[in-house]
């Protein structure tokens, strides 16, 4: 294509002169064109051939007399100057080229050059320059991989040497000596390398020193202290945890299996607080006789899990009671001595009226009496609740299994002669709990008794089976009273403690007392002129 397209291009401008000359000056011409380019040439005027420089070719009609329609139509109607096109010319595959002089008024003239596809001299030129090109590009990569064998051999000792030297300071070797020899490109990795090893090293030294101040504290703190992962395995506990659960705790022990059944329901709220969503959580719990306080707060990273930490708080618990009750028999004395006063106060108004015989002693010794048999009631109510609260619970009867709802409908008999309030039960069936019957019934009075004081008319008992297969009981105590303001809501249950003048402060605090001696939960909600709602929950195995 390129050697048709030079030729048309250097024969256009001559054969521009070809238009207005006789067939016979025409061929002579046109031989001479195409002997002064080395190249054949043909002549068509309106898409026929005139004349051709082959002539032997011409005359043996080996030369198609017509221009190909395609062709013709691509350079005459479609202003095309330059096609080509692929011919046969006496059997042979040829590329001929069309020039069409289409800008000349005189005549519609094209001017064609064919070009055998496989000349020798071509192909011949076409193999030496592939031959050529051959010999370069294995010549370039055999210099190429020279090169690079070269270039590999310099790079590859200061890479190795990188490498031996990051191994090393992974494994917490010592960094290894560079060779001073290290190429100039390598300068700047090796001293950044050497600078990331100081800093590994200084960082270690912190850790280590941090690690150890850690183990020192965690050694002498009087707090048990236990790290955990997910699978409540032991990551690092201190000699105080260990003294606590009576039990060595090396790295990677379960601790679940250790401190035997007493740590049961530790090693259960542990598993509660990793399967839930909060960061941290504090609980009490009796192992045994030593009161241990534990607090519990989410550990982040890798491994994640929780760190524990316990508290014997038996001695603080002992004197937190001890100060309690000098409070209470303080709070008692006064108690007491608020009724000694009218009693004096009347047995003084009875020898006066005694001696006074104008007077009605019958009657004033009648309405005095009443008084002081009163207050003395009064005293009798705050001995037996004083006595009732401080009863060690070792000396009660042992629980046993017992109908909820039995009992909650004879307590609910008691009130149904009376009309001050009307008490109702319901339940489902049969209720058991392991519990203390007649301590049942008595936390039952006593919370019936103070919705009666609270101005309730009516009572709701309801029994239910609650919690996962039928494993828990509850007793919810529901009343249509005066409520209880939400500022006295959170010391309902402290002894003391009373809404009404005429209470001892000691029922509720007697109520979960004993609710709590059988394993179970009390708790109170209250909205003032609605009522109050007392729910109790029993274990019932």
């Amino acid at each position: 294509d390129l050697l048709i397209s030079q030729t048309l291009s250097d024969a256009a401008g001559s054969a521009r002169q070809f238009v207005d000359l006789a067939p016979g000056e025409l061929r002579e011409r046109l031989i001479d064109l195409a002997g002064s380019l080395n190249s054949d040439l043909i002549w068509y005027d309106g898409g026929t051939m005139q004349q051709a420089s082959p002539v032997v070719l011409a005359e043996l009609g080996l030369l198609d007399h017509f221009m190909p329609p395609d062709v013709y139509l691509s350079s005459a109607l479609r202003d095309e100057s330059e096609t080509t096109a692929d011919v046969v010319v006496g059997g042979q595959a040829t590329r001929m080229g069309y020039w069409n002089f289409g800008l000349l008024p005189e005549a519609d003239a094209t001017l064609a050059s064919p070009r055998l596809v496989d000349v020798r001299d071509i192909l011949s030129e076409q193999e030496d320059l592939l031959y050529g090109l051959l010999l370069v590009t294995l010549a370039g990569i055999a210099a190429a991989a020279w090169l690079a064998a070269i270039a590999a051999r310099s790079l590859a000792y200061p890479v190795r040497s990188l490498r031996e030297a990051a191994e090393a300071v992974g494994s917490g070797e010592r960094l290894p000596p560079f060779d001073p020899s290290v190429p100039t490109e390598f300068v700047s990795v090796v001293q950044a390398f050497e600078r990331m090893a100081q800093d590994i090293d200084r960082s270690q030294s912190a850790l280590e020193e941090a690690r150890r101040r850690t183990a020192t504290v965690l050694k002498n703190v009087a707090t048990g202290v236990v790290a955990l992962d997910r699978g409540m395995r032991v990551l690092i506990a201190n000699p105080q945890a260990e003294a606590l659960l009576s039990a060595p705790l090396p790295s990677g022990a379960h601790i679940h299996v250790l401190g035997g059944v007493e740590w049961v329901p530790v090693w259960k709220w542990v598993r509660g607080f990793l399967n839930g969503r909060s960061e941290s959580d504090a609980s009490e719990f009796l192992i045994g006789e030593v009161q241990i306080r534990a607090q519990i707060a989410v550990m982040h990273g890798e491994p994640s899990g929780c760190v524990l930490a316990l508290y014997d708080t038996t001695e603080l618990a002992r004197a937190v009671r001890v100060l309690a009750w000098g409070e209470l028999a303080r709070q008692i004395a006064h108690e007491i001595k608020n009724p000694l006063t009218p009693i004096r106060l009347g047995i003084q108004h009875l020898k006066r009226a005694y001696s006074d015989p104008r007077g009605d002693y019958g009657h004033t010794l009648d309405r005095t009496a009443q008084q002081i048999l009163a207050e003395i009631e009064r005293l009798d109510s705050i001995a037996r609740a004083f006595a009732r609260f401080g009863a060690p619970i070792a000396e009660t009867a042992p629980m046993e299994s017992a109908d909820l709802t039995l009992i909650a409908r004879e307590t609910a008999q008691l009130y149904s002669l009376g009309g001050e309030v009307s008490v109702a039960v319901s339940a489902s069936g049969p209720v058991v709990a392991k519990v203390r019957k007649d301590e049942v019934k008595e936390v039952l009075v006593n919370l019936i008794e103070n919705a009666r004081d609270g101005g309730a008319s009516t009572v709701q008992v309801a029994v239910a089976v609650a919690g996962e297969q039928g494993k828990a009981a509850t007793i919810d105590i529901t009343d249509n009273g005066r409520g209880i303001l939400p500022t006295d809501l959170p010391h309902v249950f402290e002894p003391q403690f009373s809404t009404t003048t005429s209470g001892t402060g000691l029922g509720l605090a007697i109520c979960k007392r004993l609710v709590e001696s059988w394993g179970g939960t009390i708790e109170l909600d209250s909205e003032v002129e609605r009522g109050t709602t007392v729910k109790i929950v029993l274990s019932s195995q």
